[in-house]
């Protein structure tokens, strides 16, 4: 088959954020042709899409202003979003432009989309079966994202939020099918509608395989893009509210918070006891190999938890809030060997047993390995969208060949 495949940010490097969307074309182009759509930023390099060249045929590139910029700039760009649409974004109509020609002079099988605030791109797509990989519920994040910001960003977070409601609707009442990362956000906005089928994020297991056979003594670990508001959150909770009461138990007990671009108040968090906030890392299994735990205090957020998966895989115990957790409960029904967490309490009385377990039995959690490698790999992710894609466009293709033949 061939394939239009669209996103709101480009799928490279890995660390961007969108490294689902890697992974999927990667096994993808096994089996099918894709053309690469992307909105990008202006830090977009030319080698980024050098790393996707041997998965695709095309790809094409639309810079948005709107990728970055002050809170205020944000703000006027949500309010033109409400009044006159994503489209508003030259990126958008670029975009847009490009499908529109695509579609009409080549001969595609399907349409993958992924982007709830580029929707407008697609508004008039028509005969092609269309893939809405919706991925997390974006609309119940910033709902709950409202209990913990700061009062000035209320308004900015309620007009994102109106406007991703509203592609949401539109793309759950427009699409084919429905791809969901986790059983939790497809639960939250379809239920377990027949169309919506949960492709989780895998792991890349030979990269996140650890080398040293005990984990480090008395460390905690917290990983992530740290500018990302849930994480920013759940690094000063682990900071100004867990550890605190975890080095009442273990007075030599440290947090490592590792990832790029923490904010000023997390970077002051670091000056805490026991606290270090290392900012961009070349890479990030040091870190999880020195730990005894993972920690995973997440207050607010959607999706699943790529961090929490990796950690797994380098088989680390993990203590997490319900959210950091049940975004890894499969379709299946299988939960992860995880310990859940409801409060700064409980989560320093967990994180105090597993530091002191450490000293009996220092071995790294091969259970955690199993878990990730028996229901999150990119293999068997890939394989299941195969199966979405050939259950939509199948009769399309089988016609066509007739037609050919």
């Amino acid at each position: 088959m061939r394939i239009l495949y669209l996103t709101n940010g480009f799928p490279y490097p890995l660390m961007s954020g969108y490294l689902r969307h890697y992974f999927l074309i990667k096994e993808l182009s096994e089996r099918h042709e894709i053309a690469l759509l992307s909105i990008v930023g202006a830090n977009f390099a030319p080698e980024h899409a050098a790393a996707l060249a041997p998965f695709t045929e095309q790809v094409l590139t639309f810079t948005s202003r709107s990728k970055a910029g002050s809170f205020k700039r944000k703000a006027i760009g949500r309010l033109n979003s409400l009044a006159g649409g994503a489209q508003s974004d030259e990126a958008v109509r670029q975009m847009r432009a490009a499908v529109e020609r695509l579609t009409s002079t080549e001969p595609f099988d399907a349409v993958l989309f992924s982007g709830k605030r580029t929707y407008p791109a697609i508004a008039h797509i028509e005969g092609l079966p269309l893939v809405v990989d919706m991925c997390d519920a974006t609309s119940v994040k910033i709902r709950g994202s409202l209990r913990y910001s700061r009062m000035a960003r209320l308004p900015l977070l309620l007009l994102d939020y109106f406007q991703v409601r509203g592609a949401e609707r539109m793309l759950i009442r427009n699409a084919a099918h429905l791809l969901f990362a986790s059983v939790r956000d497809r639960d939250a906005l379809v239920g377990r509608a027949g169309r919506a089928t949960v492709v989780p994020n895998g792991v890349d297991t030979e990269f996140w395989r650890r080398a040293s056979h005990e984990r480090g003594r008395n460390t905690i670990v917290f990983t992530g893009a740290m500018d990302y508001p849930p994480n920013t959150d759940a690094a000063l909770y682990l900071s100004e509210q867990i550890l605190p009461l975890v080095r009442r138990a273990v007075p030599d007990a440290q947090a490592l918070i590792v990832g790029r671009d923490p904010p000023p108040r997390l970077r002051q968090a670091g000056q805490r006891p026991g606290v270090t906030v290392t900012g961009l890392v070349e890479d990030v299994r040091p870190y999880l190999e020195q730990a005894t735990v993972f920690v995973a205090p997440l207050r607010f957020g959607a999706g699943i938890q790529n961090k929490v998966l990796e950690a797994l895989a380098m088989e680390l115990p993990v203590v997490g809030s319900p959210l950091a957790t049940d975004g890894l409960r499969t379709a299946e029904g299988h939960t992860p060997p995880a310990q859940v967490a409801r409060s700064a309490q409980e989560f320093a009385n967990l994180i105090v047993r597993c530091l002191r377990d450490r000293n009996d039995d220092p071995a790294p959690d091969a259970a955690a390995r199993r878990y990730v490698e028996t229901h999150f790999v990119w293999r068997r992710c890939g394989e299941k969208l195969d199966g979405v894609l050939k259950s939509v466009a199948g009769p399309r293709v089988e016609v066509a060949r007739e037609v050919s033949g």
